[in-house]
Formats: C-alpha cells, sequence, structure tokens
C-alpha cells in the first residue's frame, strides 16, 4: 500500500485492510515521503494493531540514507531502497551504509545494462532484490519480467502498474492470473499493439 502522506491516517487505512483481512502481511511503499519519526511512528502503530509490515520502501527522501539505516535498525522491519538507487555507486553506498535489506531494480530509472550491474552486485554485497515499475505498459513490465526470468533470485515481484490503466492496449505476452505472473513461450516479448476499429492507418 502506498504511504507516506499522513502517518495516523496510514496506519488508519491499513488497520481497516487488516480487520477485514485479517490474514494478510503489507508492504508498505513510502515513496520519499516519510520524515524519520513519522515513519517510526508508523510501524509502531502497524504493530499496536496487530498488522505485518514485512517490507517498507523508500520511507525517505533519496539521499537520507542514515535516515533509512535508523528505520532499518530501530523497526526490525526490511527496508528497500528504490530512489536511492539510480546507479551502481548508488547501490554501493546503500550496502557502505547498511541502509537496506532490498534494492529495488526498475530499468525506467537506469536502464537495463545498469539494471544487470546492480542486480550482479546485489547479489554479490548479500542483500536481496526487487523488481519494479513506475507508470509502464506491458511492453515495459514485459522487458521487467524477462530481467527476472534470466537473471532470477528476485525476491519481491511489483510488476503490476499496467492493471491501472482502464484498457490494455496490448495483446499477448505475459499474462496476470490471480497474484501471479504467467511467462510466455514465444521468441522475444510476444506482444502487438491493438490498433482500434476506428483508427485510420496511412502508409
Amino acid at each position: 500500500m502506498k504511504v507516506g502522506t499522513d502517518a495516523e491516517e496510514d496506519i488508519r487505512r491499513l488497520q481497516a485492510v487488516h480487520e477485514t483481512f485479517p490474514g494478510i502481511s503489507f508492504i508498505g511503499d513510502g515513496n520519499q515521503g516519510f520524515f524519520r519519526e513519522d515513519c517510526i511512528r508508523f510501524a509502531g502503530g502497524v504493530k499496536q494493531f496487530g498488522g505485518r509490515l514485512v517490507l517498507l520502501e523508500q520511507p525517505v527522501v533519496r539521499d537520507d540514507l542514515e535516515g533509512l539505516q535508523a528505520i532499518r535498525h530501530l523497526t526490525g522491519i526490511p527496508v528497500a531502497a528504490d530512489e536511492s538507487v539510480r546507479s551502481l555507486g548508488d547501490a554501493r553506498r546503500v550496502v557502505e551504509m547498511q541502509a537496506a535489506d532490498y534494492i529495488n531494480i526498475k530499468i525506467m530509472k537506469t536502464g537495463v545494462i545498469e539494471a544487470r550491474r546492480i542486480a550482479a552486485f546485489t547479489r554479490t554485497a548479500g542483500l536481496r532484490l526487487m523488481v519494479g515499475g513506475m507508470l509502464e505498459t506491458r511492453i515495459a513490465m514485459g522487458c521487467s519480467f524477462s530481467l527476472v526470468l534470466g537473471l532470477g533470485d528476485f525476491d519481491v515481484l511489483d510488476l503490476d502498474t499496467p492493471l491501472l490503466l482502464s484498457t490494455d492496449p496490448v495483446s499477448g505476452g505475459y499474462r496476470y492470473q490471480g497474484p501471479r505472473l504467467q511467462p510466455w513461450q514465444e521468441p522475444g516479448l510476444n506482444m502487438q499493439i491493438a490498433v482500434p476499429a476506428d483508427c485510420l492507418i496511412i502508409q
């Protein structure tokens, strides 16, 4: 769930979901919205109502590695560095500071080649891998999923932004089946753009 705008309101929203689905666990994606103290208060509030936070994704601004480090150690909740890692050098600084447990790979942040370098370094350093997206269609998501299938060892897949589209302009390729991503068997991404019937194509 997206959090980080108002700690008390975030706690209330997660509690409402928890009361309806008491068996679920939460990933809280702060999108750099928290101050350190607010995030610690948020984590404590979720624990108080019996909720389970399994991951806090980028709770504070990208340059506040000390904040990420403090949140990790003071809450005991794993932290994922997202906006804090836009290059291999950023990943090295996160590891040196012991600021995260996961690094979130996004090809839209780094490009594919740098994403591979960051992923290899992350595994060597003993951190876990997460993969995410911004607001891509299934074409870019398919590239990210290809990276996951090719490299392996990704613990968290957050490749859901195409589900926010009111209509999917892409056919073929991977599929969403409940909480699972189903790969394809054909060459390439096996995707086509659906052209509306009323669209005029000029050659």
